[in-house]
């Protein structure tokens, strides 16, 4: 007798009928597609972050505070440590990636107007303004993040997420940008200093793409000119191929000079080779020349008339002079 029920016979009475899941349950449904609302919010919570966060250190936004050319924004100290050491940030490449940031020249300093929270009223200045329920968008500054309430000098309204907020390049000044839009000329109203309307005015932290696209056509047209998001020259690569081009121009004159200086050190080495040459040549002639005299100094009379007919100072060869011949005469011609 069997302990246990056979597979086949199923499942005891006891415990209802079996629930065999179908084809539909097995496979993975696809993605859901997120809702308008979904969206917005996670569209809020990306703004809320960059506004309250430095993208690069992740640390809090305080000032100084730079922007980028699409816009964002950075703590300056943390642009400054990133381009000297980049490898202390882990994501940093890929997070600047698309800043284009290379230098100070491509990043502005923002001038932000500090106003008073309901936390730091005491020690903020007097000329700040006083921000309605304790700032940070109406977030009184409790977050671990931002605690500096940016406010606009013209509309003394505060900015941050959801608020549209523009600054001027180059000055840096940040306002509300339905105050700029009703600036009728082309002047900060804080230092008087003037601006392109075109690409003298930067969206912060847009979130729509054709705000983006805007900033990158934008940042394509000043590289297509030779500036940088600063409107400052920047050291494009026509600098780059002029420094390029200097550096080959002094490399191949140095190489002239050295080819000259090979050249002469040769021509001086086989000269001065030669003229040794020509000492040792004339001293060794000088030499045999020399012993030659003495020799022919230290003969006897009797070999020097081998080779000389006579000891007179005309010293004038006779007809038989040769030692060979002495003593024999040659016949004349048709005698015996």
């Amino acid at each position: 007798m069997a302990l246990f029920p056979s597979p086949i016979c199923g499942p005891p009475a006891n415990n209802g009928p079996l629930s065999i899941p179908t084809r539909r349950e097995l496979v993975k449904s696809p993605t859901r597609q997120k809702t308008t609302s979904e969206l917005r919010f996670q569209s809020s919570q990306n703004a809320t972050y960059h506004w309250a966060f430095c993208p690069l250190s992740k640390r809090p936004l305080k000032s100084p505070v730079v922007s980028d050319a699409l816009g964002r924004l950075f703590n300056k100290d943390a642009v400054i440590e990133w381009l000297i050491e980049p490898e202390k940030f882990g994501d940093g490449e890929e997070v600047m990636k698309t800043s284009g940031v290379k230098g100070l020249k491509d990043a502005v300093d923002i001038k932000f107007e500090v106003g008073k929270d309901s936390e730091a009223s005491a020690g903020a200045s007097a000329e700040a303004f006083e921000v309605p329920n304790g700032g940070i968008m109406n977030g009184n500054g409790s977050a671990s993040g931002r605690k500096e309430a940016w406010v606009c000098p013209i509309t003394q309204k505060e900015l941050g997420p959801g608020a549209h907020a523009v600054y001027l390049v180059p000055c840096g000044h940040a306002f509300a940008e339905v105050a700029v839009r009703e600036i009728k000329g082309d002047v900060c109203l804080v230092c008087s200093e003037k601006f392109d309307r075109e690409d003298g005015v930067v969206k912060i932290n847009p979130t729509e793409e054709s705000d983006v696209e805007k900033l990158k056509r934008r940042r394509e047209r000043l590289a297509a000119a030779g500036l940088s998001h600063s409107l400052k020259k920047s050291s494009g690569k026509k600098r780059k191929n002029k420094d390029k081009e200097r550096d080959t121009k002094e490399s191949k004159e140095s190489d002239k000079e050295k080819d000259k200086e090979k050249s002469a050190n040769g021509d001086s080495k086989q000269k001065a080779g030669k003229s040794v040459a020509d000492d040792i040549a004339a001293k060794v002639l000088g030499d045999q020349q020399e012993r030659n005299k003495r020799r022919k100094m230290d003969m006897s009379n009797n070999v020097k008339s081998l080779f000389t007919s006579s000891n007179k100072a005309d010293d004038r060869k006779p007809k038989d002079s040769d030692f060979m011949s002495r003593g024999y005469s040659m016949p004349v011609k048709g005698g015996r």
